[in-house]
């Protein structure tokens, strides 16, 4: 393939020209080509469900989910461990005393291969509360409850709190969203103490390997004595509870609330992550009119020098077999088409050529270069609570391009398109910048924000409108062994992310917070519960921007290696420091073996001095050939360096542990009085190959 390198005021002569020839890019709702998948899909099985006067029991994946006597939840199971410490309930007051449920049940109001309908009641002397429950086939549960007096006379209720008792050791880590840029506050390990939270959409609670999401689209019809205290995390005995305050004072009836709850992992982890081998292309720089810029985010223009077969050359030697092409691959922000058509289709070839997938960028905005601007921008942006709109990001050729909520009718437009672009182009999957995220949006012109009760406009979170939209990428691409790769920040929202492949996290620390000490800000605890992916079901890569001498990849990795994360490569600088991790793992095969990370015990190594950490791959012995294991070694230190004394069992695992070398230098390691020898420089791996 021959690629134009005609001059570059031809360039710029042919983005003159898109206004004209763009009109008819996207199509009108409902022409999707019917090739995607709204239907069951892998990995996910059939929903199975089981009824009897005893109650329900809905199955899916992985999870397990029982109704019984209750209008609300009474058992989750996932991962083979009984989520709840005690039925999920609505707590109160009526009448000067507390709320006594005193009957209930259940029936399985439908079923279906992706979703079952459970409807259920419950009553007291006072109130009746029915609820529609929706569990489908990722696990996400949908409950609406309705609360009501028992007779024509309304009671006065003074108190109504959703209560969720989950087993304590079943909730030590805890991850909400919306968080904050700078820090990790959002996540890491639950205080003793607790949380106290105003309404947060999504809160999760789990472990390292599971855990149990909740989430809401907003608050409206909430009464919290104070909106600092709407949630609350308290710690009592052997449970944790998250108590939802639906109102602190008088509730008028009836009263509905929606709200929901998905267990995780919400799929199973694939065991071929590791060769996926993402590669993150920044800046085409192919007959383009964007200036080279003096740093993009300290990552390197894809094609500095115009020659990009030279470059996917040097990349699938290093071993990439996935490519990410960010947002210039299309001259109109987070619009489904390039111009000319025949150099973009000539680059995805090209990386077809050469073994590589090819995933381009959509994300989260609509520009005023789209030609639907003036007829829809006004119904489809995302409004703040004066009703106005706010420019975002800007990029050339020049434009200021404004958040776009996926409630509205731009979500089945932007999917129209990308299905046609995908056989226009040929390419493979899609990268979504913050397209996972339910951006806060007051535009009541398409159903989002709502009125209190003295006027004031309140956002409203689109979980449910970002759920349909990430459905019908992931139906348009995994079925043909595509990839969707979700960056987000600071958003591990089961409800979107499960419709992902992996998700790309860490941008929040861009201004350079981790520095330094990066443990300060980004604590071992919060890595476990945000970037790590195997508590939701969903491999992590870190996003790393460099800022050497103090930031670099080699810093990031060493706390990212020990939770089986890499960090992401940008451009052929950042390409060439990972590809040697990549090929030292293919060579040992950690699609193999077994995972043991420094948190367990006993299989956590034990080592000096304490900021050294240690997690280990083992390989059991097959074909004649011994165990081995690859440690991956890490001093946490941010200024001293260690020699770390590792007293590893490595025998009691089935390794021989005869040897052991660095894995990528070949460098022999010391044995020493039943101990493991490693030099470590502050702040840096190593990966240690033993057998």
């Amino acid at each position: 393939m021959m690629f134009d390198r005609r001059p570059q005021r031809q360039g710029q002569f042919r983005w003159a020209l898109l206004g004209s020839l763009l009109v008819a890019v996207l199509p009108r709702p409902g022409s999707a080509d019917g090739e995607e998948s709204m239907g069951l899909m892998a990995p996910w099985t059939a929903v199975t469900t089981r009824s009897d006067s005893a109650g329900v029991e809905v199955g899916v994946w992985g999870r397990s989910h029982t109704l019984q006597g209750a209008a609300l939840p009474t058992s989750i199971v996932t991962a083979g461990e009984e989520l709840l410490a005690a039925p999920i309930r609505l707590t109160g007051q009526v009448g000067g005393k507390p709320i006594a449920w005193k009957r209930g049940g259940n029936f399985l109001f439908r079923a279906e291969p992706t979703e079952a309908i459970v409807t259920g009641w419950q009553s007291g002397d006072d109130l009746i509360v029915n609820t529609t429950t929706r569990i489908e086939m990722d696990g996400l549960i949908r409950i609406d409850a309705v609360v009501l007096p028992q007779y024509k006379t309304t009671p006065l209720v003074e108190r109504l709190w959703l209560e969720v008792p989950l087993k304590r050791e079943r909730a030590s880590l805890f991850h909400y969203f919306p968080g904050s840029w700078g820090a990790a506050k959002n996540s890491g390990r639950l205080p003793e103490t607790g949380l106290t939270l105003p309404f947060k959409p999504f809160l999760w609670l789990g472990s390292e390997d599971s855990g149990l999401g909740w989430f809401a689209e907003s608050d409206e019809g909430w009464q919290p004595s104070r909106q600092e205290t709407a949630m609350e995390v308290v710690v009592e005995g052997e449970a944790v509870v998250l108590r939802v305050h639906l109102s602190d004072g008088e509730v008028r009836l009836p009263a509905t609330y929606r709200f929901g709850f998905q267990a995780t992992p919400v799929k199973p982890w694939p065991a071929d992550f590791h060769e996926w081998r993402i590669w993150h292309v920044p800046q085409l720089g192919v007959d383009a009119t964007l200036p080279v810029p003096k740093e993009w985010w300290l990552c390197h223009r894809a094609f500095p020098d115009r020659n990009p077969e030279a470059t996917l050359d040097r990349a699938a030697q290093l071993g990439v077999k996935t490519a990410v092409f960010h947002e210039d691959w299309a001259p109109i922000q987070n619009y489904p088409m390039t111009f000319p058509e025949s150099e973009f289709r000539g680059i995805v070839e090209a990386c077809h050529r050469r073994g590589m997938k090819v995933l381009v960028y959509h994300g989260y905005e609509m520009s005023p270069m789209a030609p639907e601007w003036a007829e829809l921008s006004d119904d489809v942006l995302v409004k703040n609570s004066a009703a106005k709109i706010t420019p975002g990001w800007y990029r050339h050729p020049e434009q200021r391009d404004f958040r776009v909520c996926y409630n509205s009718v731009w979500a089945d437009r932007l999917a129209d398109g990308i299905s046609e672009a995908r056989k226009r182009y040929g390419y493979d999957g899609l990268y979504l910048d913050g397209t996972i995220e339910p951006w806060p949006c007051c535009n009541e012109r398409h159903g989002c924000g709502y009125r209190t009760a003295d006027g004031k406009l309140r956002p409203t979170y689109p979980i449910f409108g970002v759920r349909r939209l990430m459905r019908r990428l992931y139906g348009m691409f995994h079925p043909q062994g595509g990839l969707i790769s979700a960056h987000q920040s600071t958003c591990c929202l089961t409800p979107t992310l499960a419709f992902a492949d992996s998700y790309w996290d860490g941008e929040q620390f861009a201004g350079g917070e981790l520095s330094g000490d990066p443990l300060k800000n980004l604590p071992l605890d919060a890595f476990r519960a945000e970037f790590m992916g195997r508590n939701y079901g969903v491999p992590c890569e870190f996003l790393a921007y460099e800022r050497p001498p103090q930031w670099t990849y080699e810093h990031a990795l060493a706390f990212s290696l020990l939770h089986d994360v890499r960090v992401r490569p940008c451009g052929l600088v950042g390409l060439e420091k990972i590809a040697p991790i990549w090929d030292a793992m293919t060579r040992f095969g950690v699609d193999q073996a077994q995972w043991h990370p420094y948190w367990e015990t006993p299989m956590a190594s034990a080592s000096e001095p304490q900021s050294v950490r240690a997690s280990l791959y083992v390989r059991a012995a097959s074909d004649g050939r011994e165990g081995r294991a690859l440690l991956v070694v890490s001093n946490l230190s941010a200024d001293q360096g260690v020699t770390a004394r590792l007293t590893v069992d490595l025998t009691r695992m089935g390794v021989g542990a005869k040897g052991a070398k660095d894995a990528l230098s070949g460098e022999p390691l010391t044995w020493s009085d039943g101990g493991l020898l490693v030099p470590l420089e502050p702040m840096r791996m190593r990966l240690v190959w033993a057998e």
